[in-house]
């Protein structure tokens, strides 16, 4: 007999697909966690179905009772140290055979850990800045660039991840916000390229894009489409085909518009 209620399980599963979803996970992951999560606590009969925008999920009690929540997915971003310390969580707790003062035990300490894991925030601003001017510079000698091209695009890659933390607050879709930081990118390598001679603009430019290509998405539209999530796999693809259609138009508005004034 399921020691904890229904209710409580529901909000527990879903906050766990909430939180691994909205940080980077595939939907067969999320699906695949909140069915063990429900397991552990007594309810086996589980059925999910998780698109990239939206988490549903049904359980059965010992008596044919079936309870139906569903989650709304309104934003997205890239943590995979959040989705590594939930499924750590979870298989732990799979392998434990627990009483009915342990599993209250451990609900309680689940919704604790959870809320931790959500509003953690293990890097500093600054730190993550920085990443994203090595990632832009390193980038940049890949494509055969100069120690001086580094050292633009390093500026260039703090900058753009310094200004998306603000544009992400206004609330901006992923093709606008990719169009403008792509745009900020041609912006900022054109005004540097007056100040600073002999240094390649292709080279800076294609290192600050590369902290914009949905590598992540395009990733997990495979992913999903070769387990047979073909509705999340096809959704994921098309959200990585609009953001790289956002970064050509922001790109290229930026550069036809410095031809225009004589540059």
């Amino acid at each position: 007999m399921p020691k904890v209620s229904s209710q409580q399980v529901l909000e527990l599963a879903l906050e766990i697909g909430r939180i691994i979803l909205q940080s980077g996970g595939t939907t067969n992951r999320v699906e695949l966690m909140m069915k063990k999560v429900c397991n552990c606590f007594g309810y086996p009969e589980t059925e999910s179905y998780v698109t990239p925008t939206g988490i549903f999920i049904s359980i059965k009690d010992e008596k044919g009772n079936i309870f139906t929540s569903i989650k709304r997915i309104e934003n997205r971003r890239i943590d995979l140290g959040k989705i590594t310390r939930i499924s750590t969580m979870v298989n732990c707790m799979e392998v434990k055979a627990l009483s009915e003062q342990e599993l209250q035990e451990q609900l309680v300490n689940f919704n604790s850990e959870l809320k931790k894991i959500d509003n953690e925030n293990p890097w500093s601003p600054w730190i993550r800045d920085l990443c994203g001017g090595v990632t832009s510079g390193f980038f940049c000698l890949l494509f055969g660039g100069s120690w001086a091209e580094f050292a633009v695009a390093f500026l260039i890659g703090a900058v753009v991840t310094f200004g998306l933390k603000y544009l992400e607050k206004l609330a901006f879709n992923n093709f606008l916000l990719n169009a403008i930081a792509a745009a900020l990118i041609v912006m900022l390598a054109k005004t540097l390229d007056i100040f600073i001679p002999y240094i390649r603009l292709d080279n800076i430019i294609i290192g600050g894009i590369m902290l914009l290509v949905p590598g992540l998405s395009i990733t997990n539209a495979i992913r999903d489409t070769m387990s047979g999530d073909l509705v999340a796999g096809t959704a994921r693809a098309v959200e990585a085909l609009f953001i790289t259609v956002g970064i050509v138009a922001g790109s290229a508005s930026m550069l036809k518009i410095w031809s225009m004034w004589g540059f």
